[in-house]
């Protein structure tokens, strides 16, 4: 599935970012995304959208999360060109609130999914996955308990 996300649609709704200069705003959800996209293997194809001109920000190369300034129009209707483009928008999942957005993606059958929709499944799937991650003090404790245990210490 390739996720379209609508950039600044999305930054208003993460209150982490909220009251941060606007390039601060921007690096920050390419940050947020760059980690989500480590944990989350259905996150492979992630392109965010933003108003403006692509000098604006330059993002680093080896970022796996695309990014897109609508230069000469705005994020909404370049995102609504990148749909109409697909011969597979069934394969794409628009990630906006924005009401034009989410009206262009259901009238040629993208996946609409809301902002806090979307922030829910990636917090709630994160936080299952680093469930079960250690801290140092416990992977010492395991570690010394199966030397004892291997080597019958």
């Amino acid at each position: 599935m390739k996720y379209i996300i609508d950039g600044y649609n999305m930054i208003h709704k993460m209150s982490q970012l909220r009251g941060k200069a606007l390039r601060t705003q921007r690096e920050g959800l390419i940050a947020f995304l760059e980690r989500a996209q480590e944990k989350e293997e259905r996150l492979k194809d992630l392109t965010v959208v933003f108003d403006g001109r692509r000098d604006i920000l330059p993002y680093p190369a080896h970022s796996n999360v695309k990014v897109i300034f609508a230069r000469g129009t705005d994020a909404d209707a370049k995102i609504g060109q990148m749909i109409e483009s697909s011969s597979f928008a069934r394969d794409i999942a628009v990630v906006s609130d924005d009401r034009r957005v989410r009206s262009y993606a259901g009238r040629h059958k993208a996946k609409k999914i809301s902002v806090k929709e979307f922030l829910k499944k990636l917090s709630s799937s994160c936080a299952k996955k680093d469930a079960f991650k250690l801290g140092g003090a416990e992977a010492v404790k395991i570690n010394q308990e199966l030397e004892r245990l291997w080597l019958n210490k």
